[in-house]
């Protein structure tokens, strides 16, 4: 992200590599987002409440889910977010059971997308070997994959307002759910907080405690995806 070419700069890195790597996520992070978004707006379609659809936010253009000052965040610490998808509660057929479903659709999309992604990845590196073709499809795919893979686990989350605690709210009684949701004032502000945290060499090592089960449970999702294709396409 941002910080860290700022970082590179200070140290006297190459910045060149870091630079590529943030001119091919831009465009794959807003591909990610709108994905997961319109997961959500099309699953409460289905459910029944068309406020999404209506609103057009059951669409792949970026700019129909884009929030600037989420998204600058996003590039600039790698915390962001996108705006909401209006979602009416009371037009959801079964609004205990339907709400689950509508948080989940978006790490799922993201899911399905790390799953597409790392095997067009695993076929380039098996078919195209060190061509430019192969080289770029593989780090772009490759990009792409970890990054589907980070938004999913890191939306599963159960803190508000992720899409984990929806998720987990409709598992609780009615006022412990209520209070519980209630948290999502504070949650932008913690997770500023252990971002910027990170980048304190004391305070980083508290934040690592943290994130540190993000990184593996992304890379187990990624690594299993990768282990399957690569046995797949071994069979050829």
């Amino acid at each position: 992200m941002i910080i860290d070419i700022i970082q590179t700069v200070l140290s006297g890195g190459d910045v060149v590599p870091l630079i590529l790597m943030l001119l091919l996520m831009v465009p794959l992070l807003l591909i990610s987002l709108s994905v997961h978004e319109a997961a959500h707006g099309w699953m409460a379609h289905k459910c029944g409440d068309d406020t999404a659809y209506i609103s057009g936010r059951v669409s792949l253009n970026p700019l129909a889910h884009l929030d600037p000052i989420g998204f600058l965040m996003l590039i600039t610490v790698g915390f962001g977010w996108a705006k909401p998808v209006p979602v009416n509660y009371r037009y959801l057929r079964n609004p205990k059971r339907d709400i689950a479903l509508v948080s989940l659709a978006g790490p799922v999309s993201n899911i399905i997308l790390c799953f597409l992604c790392t095997g067009v990845y695993v076929a380039a590196e098996r078919f195209l070997g060190g061509t430019v073709v192969g080289m770029v499809l593989r780090l772009a795919f490759m990009i792409s994959a970890t990054l589907n893979a980070g938004l999913a686990v890191f939306n599963l989350i159960p803190l508000p307002p992720l899409d984990g605690s929806k998720v987990l709210s409709c598992l609780l009684p009615p006022n412990t759910a209520a209070k519980y949701l209630m948290l999502e004032r504070y949650f932008r502000y913690i997770m500023l907080a252990l971002i910027f945290a990170s980048y304190v060499p004391v305070l980083g090592r508290i934040a690592d405690i943290i994130w540190t089960p993000i990184s593996l449970v992304r890379q187990l999702l990624t690594g299993g995806f990768y282990s399957l294709f690569s046995f797949i396409f071994g069979l050829f």
